[in-house]
């Protein structure tokens, strides 16, 4: 009857006809027959052929996936507000079909054939969609919604897990597919940088993520710990791979430009961001792992050490000062010895000597032998210099912890004392 009048555009107005149509039956058998079981499925079943049937109908392939996207997120959360199991569960079932299809016909077709149909939308939707799906779940089971927790059985909170999840991976590729595509428009290919400010930008929004994922508590549970950790790893890991690789200040290059002095400058404040954003996570593990802070500041001062002597040697290019970058470790030397001192720590104390004994060997023997006679008298009277106020720094604080343990022994051994043996005393 529609084929005859024309009325082909209006195809899916005609399957949602027939889905109401069969979902009234199915209640009213429900309702009126509940022993007829095989009629009440079939009613169902058939309700729900014709709701999936509404979107090609009416809108064609092209919308598979936004349509039932819609229509599963709908029957989900509406079918879970009533406590309609059925209409719940082909709410979900949609949802998998809306997935299946975008893997499938957008992603696997049309995405490799070059034929991008309003991926971006289609892509931002889906993600979104299964984010609030998996916000509203958690927002339920921590009874945020009702003011009662809803009780899942073993096999619900699987799936439901399994879902969050595949969402939150799935978020993670969504950011960085969604930020190369915004950065290519924005920025020409031919730009000196074009691939250093990328990977810092992917490096950036990983380790943004994972600091925000770990804000969020209602979704927070071993494996999305880990997840986070993972992210964290993953963007600093990028970070120290742009900064072994991609020197933003070009070589054989009398004056740089502003966007290399201006990239130099970010991936200083990013290294120091990725060194102040593991902090946490890096106490953490230690903690659980040897029971002391002490390592902190070790495995700090390492990461600190090996990061100044790549950008001197990379983003600088200073592969040819020795004597300039013995100075530099004896200076970082200083600093460790001094920090350790002033939080008590020892490990860092033994690393800055260390770190005092490498410089200066590797000053006396291979940085003077490049110097000349006016060059070597100096770097030995700077180097004795810094010697010095090593050796002064360390008999003076040595001295005073000395006598601030002997006060304190002392006072110690007057409270163990008896009222008049203290007051001889």
């Amino acid at each position: 009857m529609f084929d005859a009048a024309g009325w082909n555009d209006a195809q899916g107005l005609l399957a949602l006809i027939f889905a109401l149509v069969y979902f009234g039956l199915a209640r009213f058998i429900q309702q009126r027959m509940p022993q007829e079981k095989q009629t009440l499925l079939l009613f169902y079943v058939t309700s729900l052929t014709f709701a999936i049937l509404i979107i090609p109908f009416q809108f064609g392939a092209k919308w598979l996936s936004m349509g039932w996207l819609i229509e599963g997120v709908l029957l989900v959360t509406f079918g879970h507000l009533k406590r309609f199991k059925l209409v719940e569960r082909a709410g979900w079932g949609i949802v998998l079909l809306c997935m299946f299809t975008f893997v499938y016909y957008d992603v696997l077709v049309l995405f490799i054939m070059g034929e991008q149909s309003y991926f971006m939308l289609k892509y931002s939707c889906i993600t979104l969609g299964a984010l609030l799906i998996t916000l509203y779940y958690a927002l339920d089971r921590n009874g945020s919604l009702s003011g009662e927790k809803y009780q899942y059985s073993q096999t619900e909170l699987g799936f439901l897990n399994a879902f969050k999840y595949v969402t939150l991976a799935n978020l993670w590729l969504y950011v960085l597919y969604e930020s190369n595509e915004l950065y290519m428009k924005a920025v020409d290919d031919s730009f000196l940088l074009y691939l250093f400010y990328k990977w810092l930008l992917f490096a950036a929004l990983t380790i943004a993520m994972a600091y925000g994922l770990g804000k969020v508590r209602l979704l927070r549970d071993r494996i999305v710990q880990g997840y986070i950790v993972f992210l964290h790893a993953v963007g600093c890991c990028i970070a120290l791979a742009v900064t072994l690789s991609m020197p933003a200040l070009q070589p054989d290059v009398q004056q740089h430009t502003a966007a290399e002095v201006v990239g130099l400058l970010v991936l200083i404040i990013f290294n120091v961001g990725v060194f102040f954003a593991g902090r946490d996570l890096l106490i953490t593990a230690i903690r659980g792992q040897f029971k002391s802070i002490e390592w902190y500041p070790v495995i700090a001062g390492v990461y600190l050490l090996g990061v100044i002597t790549v950008f001197l040697t990379i983003q600088f290019q200073w592969g040819d000062v020795g004597l300039l970058f013995s100075l530099i470790y004896l200076l970082l030397a200083i600093l460790y010895i001094a920090y350790g001192f002033r939080r008590k720590y020892v490990m860092i104390r033994r690393l800055g000597l260390g770190l005092t004994l490498f410089s200066t060997g590797k000053m006396v023997f291979y940085d003077v032998g490049l110097l000349t006679s006016g060059s070597k008298i100096i770097a030995y009277f700077s180097f004795g210099v810094l010697l010095l106020g090593i050796s002064y720094l360390y008999q003076k604080v040595s001295s005073r912890m000395e006598e601030i343990q002997v006060r304190e022994t002392k006072q110690s051994d007057e409270s163990d004392l008896p009222g008049d043996e203290k007051n001889q005393f």
